[in-house]
C-alpha cells in the first residue's frame, strides 16, 4: 500500500456541496484539501498559477481536482475541454455532479475525466467514493 498524501482541489459553486465534500474527505488519511474554488475560471487560473494563485507554496499544484459540471461562467465541461489543450499530465480529474445523466457521464469521460461520481450525502456512498479516488491516485505513474 502506498503511503503518499494526495492534494485535492475542490471546484464547486455550491458552498454547501464543498462543505460536505470536505467533511467526507476528512475520513481519508491520504487525501488533503488544499483549496476550494467556486467556478471554472478560478480553477483555470489556479492550475496555471496565475494572478493571486502565483505562489505555489501557498497554492500548490493538486494531485486531483474534484470538479462540478454545472457552474456559472466556465462550467466543468469548459474546464475539461481546456485541460485537453494543456500539458498537465500529473493532474487527475474527477467530476462530482448531481447529474446521473448518461450524456453527462459520457461527455465527461470523452473530455478526459478520470472518474465520475454522483454527489451523495450517504456515508456508505462517500466511503466508496473515497476508496475509488485513493485507488485511482495510487495507480498513477510515479512522478519523475
Amino acid at each position: 500500500m502506498n503511503g503518499d498524501i494526495f492534494k485535492v482541489l475542490l471546484v464547486d459553486d455550491s458552498s454547501d456541496d464543498r462543505f460536505f465534500l470536505r467533511i467526507a474527505l476528512k475520513r481519508s488519511e491520504k487525501l488533503v484539501v488544499i483549496g476550494e474554488l467556486q467556478d471554472g475560471d478560478e480553477s483555470m487560473s489556479y492550475l496555471k498559477g496565475e494572478g493571486k494563485f502565483g505562489n505555489r507554496l501557498k497554492y500548490p499544484f493538486p494531485d486531483i481536482m474534484l470538479i462540478d459540471l454545472k457552474m456559472p461562467g466556465k462550467t466543468g465541461f469548459d474546464v475539461l475541454e481546456w485541460l485537453m489543450t494543456e500539458k498537465m499530465n500529473d493532474l487527475t480529474v474527477a467530476v462530482m455532479s448531481g447529474s446521473w445523466l448518461a450524456e453527462d457521464i459520457s461527455k465527461s469521460r470523452s473530455l478526459g475525466a478520470h472518474a465520475y461520481f454522483k454527489k451523495s450525502s450517504e456515508k456508505e456512498e462517500q466511503l466508496k467514493m473515497i476508496a475509488e479516488i485513493e485507488m485511482l491516485l495510487e495507480k498513477r505513474p510515479p512522478k519523475i
